[in-house]
């Protein structure tokens, strides 16, 4: 199986924001940077079968300027384990049981959670360091699926390198 993991592109500063933080929405900016990175994703040859995304409207609204990139909208699903307050094992459970070992899932989400995820995957512990930048993609590749330490890491990249591949 490979994960890909994106982090949500840049939105409004959680402090000017006065309503619930899960309707926190990206920024401009952060939407035409967006659309860099999934080009850039797009002529690197990343292709996914699935896309499942944090309910987060900043994380949802990532995840359909891919989707649109690609063309994807029916491979789009909602994951309520990808929420800031998810469950990851919850999450990788539902992998493990729900797709096959050969697809390819593009996970959009938010920080710390999936840092801290995919710390587990490939350490076995949540106290590895990665920094999954907003807009940031990692590639992480398992055989089997299982919350411990499964997967090995194929790539981390920036978002300031994805988008010059744009």
């Amino acid at each position: 199986m490979t994960l890909y993991f994106l982090r949500h592109a840049i939105a409004l500063d959680r402090t000017a924001w006065r309503k619930a933080d899960s309707e926190r929405p990206l920024t401009k900016d952060g939407i035409r940077k967006m659309k860099k990175i999934a080009k850039g994703l797009r002529k690197m040859g990343v292709k996914f079968d699935w896309i499942l995304t944090s309910p987060f409207r900043r994380a949802y609204d990532t995840a359909q300027i891919v989707t649109k990139e690609y063309k994807a909208q029916k491979h789009l699903r909602l994951s309520k384990s990808l929420a800031t307050d998810g469950d990851p094992k919850l999450l990788v459970k539902h992998l493990a049981l729900n797709f096959r070992t050969w697809e390819s899932i593009l996970l959009v989400g938010h920080e710390p959670y999936l840092s801290k995820l995919i710390s587990v995957l490939i350490g076995g512990n949540d106290k590895t360091s990665i920094d999954l930048k907003k807009g940031g993609v990692c590639k992480l590749s398992a055989d089997t699926l299982h919350y411990d330490s499964c997967a090995t890491l194929e790539w981390l990249l920036s978002p300031k390198l994805l988008k010059e591949l744009a």
